[in-house]
């Protein structure tokens, strides 16, 4: 423990309860996401806890929460990947896909001071043994979708991502936090299929 937890002790982002982000009440309330489809899964279901402590990430810069956020997405993983429906996503790892989170655009990563993908894709790098890339840039300061209206979410996003320069790797696992409508993890597939490469999934932590 250090100075920092005495001035701003840790409480659990579920109940209030002090000590940790997460306690092993409301870590039991955790749900697993049977999404998998559309080359796309997500880990959690975004209630509760898990979308407190992604909001407390996105919003609060609450980048300390990463040490607790690791083993959780970890177990969160091996989970997911028992379920009988991960059987595409499995033969897409063969290819042994680099990992490449989803950017914020610099003014956005500048003052927020990390990016929450960035945070996430590390852990899954680590964990599926794959190794990060970092291929892709925002061209463009949008709105957060999560302020849209669906209807315009799609436009939103529209011509936000450029590659850069440099030898693209055959298969592309993208990472993101949220998956909501999933037009920014279309709109970065769309440029890499433009691009050149052939086979592309994404994951996100929740939906």
């Amino acid at each position: 423990m250090d100075i920092w937890d005495f001035i701003y002790p840790k409480k659990c982002l579920g109940c209030g309860r002090a000590g940790k982000y997460f306690c092993e009440a409301c870590l039991k309330t955790v749900e697993i996401s049977d999404e998998c489809f559309n080359y796309h899964l997500s880990l959690f279901c975004y209630r509760g806890l898990m979308r407190e402590a992604i909001k407390q990430l996105k919003f609060k810069f609450l980048k300390d929460i990463e040490e607790e956020l690791q083993p959780l997405i970890e177990s969160g993983l091996r989970r997911k990947l028992t379920q009988p429906n991960t059987e595409l996503f499995w033969e897409f790892l063969q290819l042994k896909p680099r990992i490449q989170p989803l950017p914020l655009f610099w003014f956005r990563r500048n003052w927020r001071g990390f990016n929450q993908a960035e945070m996430i894709a590390k852990i899954i790098s680590r964990q599926l043994k794959l190794r990060l890339v970092d291929c892709l840039e925002r061209i463009k300061l949008t709105k957060p979708q999560s302020r849209l209206p669906r209807s315009k979410r799609l436009t939103n996003v529209k011509d936000i991502f450029r590659i850069k320069p440099g030898r693209l790797p055959g298969a592309i696992l993208l990472i993101d936090d949220v998956w909501t409508t999933g037009a920014t993890m279309r709109e970065a597939m769309v440029v890499f299929k433009a691009a050149g490469v052939k086979s592309i999934w994404g994951l996100s932590l929740a939906r």
